[in-house]
């Protein structure tokens, strides 16, 4: 499978329709449930169309034949943004973005950072698949024993927060650049470093959620 982008419920301005159009280019597209609404708002057609249906207003009756609908009840084990990314990574897509317009229910958004760890569950030797939370304004990513560079990112803000019980922290291009900083779950020392160079790189050992603030809205 190509890469894919999923777009989730929420609200779609006139503003994020070109980024996102730009962004979803040559990808596989999916409209989780009411994630539709970006397809509606520009006279696009998803390439799979997946979930209860709890929160599209009108089920599209019009749907090109390329396009898969996969419908599932409302009383189900799993959320709708779990299947659409579990359909991804069966198929082995190397790269998936996920698009989360705004934070949402507080419940629903925390959910979603922690369905990044999935990537990391079907995982195997030859299939490394790379999966990020990205609207307008951020992005969030998992990183387990390894290393990533930041690129374009000056004035962007970085913050690194340990899942595991510690991890070990090397930055380099940012305001504080630190060699084998330990930082242990609960800290709060390796939140919010501002990025001076055009490109950062950061390696973490052990497991991380890096999350990009970016300097201006995309």
């Amino acid at each position: 499978m190509q890469d894919a982008i999923l777009f989730l419920p929420g609200k779609y301005t006139p503003q994020d329709l070109p980024y996102f159009s730009r962004l979803s280019r040559g990808r596989f597209k999916v409209a989780v449930d009411g994630g539709y609404r970006f397809f509606a708002e520009t006279n696009t057609t998803p390439d799979l169309l997946i979930g209860d249906f709890d929160s599209i207003k009108h089920k599209p009756t019009n749907l090109p034949r390329k396009t898969k609908v996969i419908e599932y009840p409302q009383d189900k084990d799993k959320t709708d943004t779990h299947l659409a990314l579990e359909y991804c990574l069966e198929r082995k897509a190397q790269k998936i973005d996920i698009v989360q317009t705004t934070l949402g229910a507080p419940d629903h958004f925390l959910c979603n950072v922690q369905l990044l760890e999935l990537a990391d569950r079907f995982g195997a030797k030859s299939y490394h698949p790379e999966v990020r939370i990205i609207n307008r304004l951020s992005e969030i990513a998992l990183l387990i024993d390894g290393s990533r560079e930041i690129r374009r990112a000056a004035g962007d803000t970085l913050s690194v927060i340990p899942l595991s019980e510690s991890i070990e922290l090397r930055c380099r291009g940012t305001a504080y650049d630190v060699d084998r900083l330990v930082v242990a779950r609960g800290e709060t020392i390796s939140a919010r470093n501002r990025v001076e160079a055009a490109n950062a790189r950061i390696r973490v050992s052990g497991r991380a959620l890096v999350i990009r603030l970016y300097r201006r809205a995309r």
